[in-house]
């Protein structure tokens, strides 16, 4: 990657003929500015400037088109891109510990992100179709436009829409030198220590015949965020487990009552540290060549390392938590364990939810998680231009990226329990735990699920025993890593024919491209203690459970010698420290000695040989594949413009692109009973790997036309309406195409009679035969300006998605147990080809600036929009059947919400100004859950809805101007503190909590 780098950085440097540092410019172009730069350049200064410019952009534009513009050289109006964006009617955005990640548009996170009208990679989008603008640095941008209807001309691959980022040409900067730069420092509201962030940009234009512009940014940040998550389980008053039969757990006069509780194996409390260095480079040459040539040369570079730090607490000890309420009440008697609740007989067999309870455990399970991402990405462009003047013009232009990914995710569990096993052959069992807590269930905890975090309380007794290291052993470890690499070449053609003034025009291009991209999974495994044999998560006691099954290498085992650590061992000692803070979560007040995965660095693999020798990465071939894919597209365009009457304009363009796209998806053969013979484990792939049998090469060659029509009429001076027509298409994230077939078995003998594990589940997760999305859309705009800096819109829009994927959960009655012989099947999970989903709605756009306001309200303004998006989910492929949830509504489609708004104020003086937004989300649909404690009444569901509650998030900027040349300034954002708590069916049955943190950032800009 550095050579690659260093390649391309020579050839463009030569092509400029000089090294000397230039910068951006704060203006956005739309396409078709972009190819015939017929447009006056408008300064933008301040967010007065910036909406101005927006307004002009959407004016102008034939497509249904929304604009962000950088309020001055190096600064969009947010911290991040994607910040900037939720400001768009109709868009809305995921968060990434509190930051602005992926985007959707009306409803699709199908939505392709150009770089100046191209593709582009980055370390986010290396596998995925969708958008997530983390790594790249907000200062590098100029301008963001935001196509909700398309033209025939532009790059295709947006189910729901297109995102332009657009970048500096150098040409277009002010003659002789100017530049600007910045320092910031940014302080959160849950991490001590300030965020620091450089962003430089300067440039040199030589009498608009040559420029050059170079624009840097550096960053390094560290942020918090806290996560409780809710695994359901159920508890009967009449389950035969139950001791007591006439026990009551609500205290009312029925004693047969029926529970949905949260207390399932994997209800936990955590929190999570991101510590973030990004850098960003992007360079332009730009020049005014002989003849009407010019040519553009850009190299955008982003950079990021990333390593995350948390720690996690399961709440009900060492077993399965449904016995500790019951095992409460009958040591409570008269009281009920169960303090909150809520009717779910409406909507599954379970007769109640429960929101707060009492219980008993026997213990503490805890564990600390590392995830280490390094990410690269170039991107280089090379463009020539042809416009004399005349009816032709025209441009050839080739696009190379290169990137690459490796992460590393380290997870380590801890755990109180007293455990014996025999370490030696012959030997006796011995408890590898001697300092452990009394695994009785004696113990008090109590957890309510409030509406912003869940209360966990667990008892002053074993808060002070589980603050000793002697009562902990480590229980387990694993190493995992995924390697990505991706290349991506693009060479295109365009052209346009003017055949009169008034208008009528054809554009035609071709356009090829090929991306190769890979990735590998590997798995970290260890000496065993067993001579040849290897282990991955270092977990005494597991071989045995093993031992009974033939076809294993654990087969026969009477002994395991595996090295057991307490926390309080000299090995471990130097890594534990006591953690006190595992999120923002009520009731909990401990101080628990933990691995400190900040002492173990970036280097796992050393920490993990300190404890059990030098071991090895494994590749896993069910997840690692390659994928080569090849497109050729050719388009034509007409352009039209033609006067109805005086008082109306009619224009707009259509035209039809063919894309032929081919693929071939490399994947691993393997066989779920075919596994390493150097691995000691049973026959459960999960705790050894498969045995790669070769390769499987599935071809695939697929040739759509994506018509498209975009149609304006402008009536008088201020109105315009506009109708708009688009078939897009979108790939499929590779995962999806390359991804292999893994099997679960039974982790246990959990029969001592049964010499074979039971099959649990198929999960089929790559299909390499499966269609891109595809959409047909349609869109309506009425758009109304009064004046250069007020705009009035309305739209309704119609999107049916013909194809799309989703994960089908079903059964395999023929999928054989580990001995080959078929008994009770397994459950499938397998991605699968939909249809049949849409979703529709209107928006409403309102900006203005108050200038006609008298004294001071003459320097503000406002930025309002509304979108409405219902959508439904789809139909059954199999039954033809529209999908419904347990509550008997309709599934709906993605994760979005309904409604939707935005306010932005503003206000800009000479030397002041500031801008307050808040932006709102309604509940936002996130999937079903098809869990198995509630089994619906109607059998023909997908399970229970989960929802985001409603959101709403405050963010805002204030800043002075010293002089010309020195600018102060602050920004705040999620200044409440908000995230999304998401809930299962009812409201009150909240299963996921997020905190994410404020944070204020200062800092001072000075121009040049």
């Amino acid at each position: 990657m550095k050579s690659s780098f260093k390649r391309q950085t020579v050839l463009l440097t030569a092509v400029s003929a000089t090294a000397l540092l230039a910068g951006g410019f704060a203006q956005a172009q739309t396409a078709e500015e972009t190819k015939n730069d017929k447009v006056d350049v408008i300064v933008v200064t301040g967010v007065r400037g910036s909406q101005e410019r927006g307004i002009s952009i959407k004016r102008l534009s034939p497509e249904i088109v929304d604009a962000i513009v950088a309020t001055d050289i190096g600064r969009l109006p947010d911290v991040t891109i994607s910040d900037s964006l939720q400001r768009v009617t109709g868009i809305q955005i995921s968060r990434s510990a509190g930051e602005g990640a992926g985007v959707s548009v009306r409803g699709a996170p199908q939505v392709l992100a150009t770089l100046n009208g191209e593709r582009f990679i980055t370390a986010e989008n290396l596998l995925s179709s969708s958008v997530s603008f983390n790594d790249i640095p907000s200062s590098i941008v100029t301008g963001i436009n935001v196509y909700k209807s398309q033209n025939a001309a532009l790059t295709d691959g947006g189910l729901g829409g297109l995102i332009d980022l657009r970048t500096t040409r150098a040409l277009k900067l002010k003659p002789g030198f100017s530049g600007s730069v910045s320092a910031q420092a940014g302080y959160g509201s849950y991490i001590d220590g300030a965020d620091t962030r450089i962003d430089a940009t300067a440039g040199y234009n030589w009498d608009e015949k040559y420029a050059m512009a170079l624009g840097l940014s550096f960053s390094d940040s560290t942020s918090a965020g806290s996560q409780q998550f809710v695994d359901p389980d159920r508890v009967d008053e009449y389950s035969t487990w139950i001791a007591d039969p006439t026990q009551n757990l609500n205290g009312d006069a029925d004693k047969t009552d029926d529970y949905i509780v949260p207390v399932g194996w994997n209800t936990n409390v955590n929190s999570r540290q991101y510590d973030r260095k990004r850098t960003g480079v992007i360079y332009n040459f730009n020049a005014n060549l002989a003849d009407g040539f010019e040519l553009v040369a850009d190299i955008v570079y982003n950079q990021a390392e990333e390593a995350q730090h948390g720690q996690q607490l399961f709440i009900n000890g060492n077993f399965g938590g449904r016995g500790s309420l019951p095992a409460w009440a009958a040591a409570n008697p008269g009281k009920a364990a169960i303090t909150g609740f809520g009717v779910a007989s409406d909507q599954t067999n379970r007769g109640f939810y429960v929101t707060g309870f009492n219980g008993l455990t026997n213990g503490l399970r805890a564990g600390v998680q590392s995830t280490y991402r390094d990410t690269d990405a170039l991107n280089t462009n090379l463009e020539l231009r042809y416009d004399k003047g005349g009816p032709f013009t025209g441009s050839v232009r080739w696009v190379h990226a290169d990137a690459n990914r490796s992460l590393k995710n380290m997870t380590v569990a801890n755990q109180t329990d007293t455990k014996k096993l025999v370490r030696s052959l012959g030997g006796n069992a011995e408890d590898i735990n001697p300092g452990s807590i009394p695994t009785k269930s004696i113990y008090d905890y109590s957890v309510r699920l409030d509406k912003k975090s869940m209360y966990f309380n667990i008892g002053q007794a074993l808060t002070g025993l589980a603050s000793n290291p002697g009562a902990w052993y480590q229980h387990s470890s694993w190493l995992e890593r995924n390697k990505t690499d991706l290349t991506m070449d693009v060479l295109r053609a365009d052209g346009k024919l003017d055949f009169d003034e008034k208008g009528f025009s054809f554009e035609f291009g071709a356009r090829y491209s090929k991306r190769d991209m890979s990735e590998s999974r590997d798995d970290y495994f260890s000496p065993s203690g067993f001579p040849g044999l290897l282990n991955k998560y270092g977990e005494a006691g597991y071989a045995l459970g093993q031992s009974k099954t033939p076809g294993g290498t654990a087969f026969g085992l009477t002994y395991d010698p595996l090295p057991v650590y307490g926390l309080d061992s000299s090995k471990l000692a130097p890594y534990v420290t006591k953690i006190t803070y595992f999120g923002e979560v009520g009731g909990l007040n401990v101080a628990l000695p933990l691995v400190d995965t900040r002492a173990i660095g970036n280097n796992p693999e050393a920490w993990r040989d300190l404890l059990y020798g030098k071991g090895m990465y494994i590749n896993a071939p069910d997840r690692s594949y390659k994928i080569k894919e090849q497109q050729t597209s050719a388009y034509l365009k007409m352009n039209f413009e033609a006067p109805i009457r005086d008082v109306v304009n009619f224009s707009g363009n259509l035209g039809v692109r063919i894309v032929n796209t081919k693929l071939d998806v490399t994947q691993n053969i393997t066989n779920p009973l075919r596994l390493r013979k150097d691995i000691l484990a049973g026959v459960d792939p999960n705790h050894t790997a498969y045995i790669d049998l070769g390769d499987k090469v599935t071809s695939t060659d697929r040739t759509v036309a994506l018509p498209s029509i975009n149609l304006n009429f402008d009536i008088g001076s201020n109105w315009r309406v506009k109708a708009a027509y688009t078939e897009t298409q979108a790939l499929q994230d590779l995962p999806n195409l390359g991804q292999g077939e893994i099997t679960y078995y039974n982790g246990e003998d959990l029969n001592a009679k049964e010499t074979f594990q039971r099959v649990a589940s198929v999960n089929k997760t790559g299909n390499p035969k499966l269609d891109p999305w595809f959409a047909r859309s349609a869109s309506l705009a009425v758009e109304w300006y009064p004046n250069k800096d007020t705009l009035v819109a309305f739209g309704i829009f119609n999107n049916d998605i013909e194809s799309y994927t989703y994960n089908a959960v079903g059964t395999d009655p023929t999928v054989p147990d580990s001995d080959g012989v078929v008994r009770r099947g397994a459950t499938t999970n397998t991605i699968s080809q939909g249809e049949g989903a849409s979703y529709h709605g209107f928006e409403f756009g309102y900006q203005q600036s108050f200038k006609f306001l008298p004294g001071i309200l003459r320097n503000t303004g406002a930025n309002f929009n509304y979108t409405y998006s219902p959508s439904q989910g789809g139909i059954d492929p199999g039954t033809g059947e529209t999908l419904f949830l347990n509550n008997g509504k309709k599934v709906p489609f993605n994760n979005t919400a309904e409604n939707q708004f935005n306010i932005l104020l503003w206000y800009q003086d000479e030397r002041f100004q500031a801008r307050v937004a808040v932006n709102y989300l309604d509940k936002t649909y996130q999937g079903s859950l098809a869990h198995w404690s509630f089994d619906p009444k109607v059998k023909k569901t997908v399970g229970l809805g989960t929802y985001y509650a409603p959101q709403t998030y405050v963010d805002a900027s204030a800043s002075y101007d010293i002089n010309d040349m020195f600018q102060v300034f602050i920004q705040g954002s999620n200044l409440t503190e908000e995230a999304p708590v998401r809930y299962a069916g009812w409201k009150g049955f909240n299963i996921e909590y997020n905190q994410f943190e404020r944070v204020i950032t200062v800092g001072v800009r000075a121009k040049f």
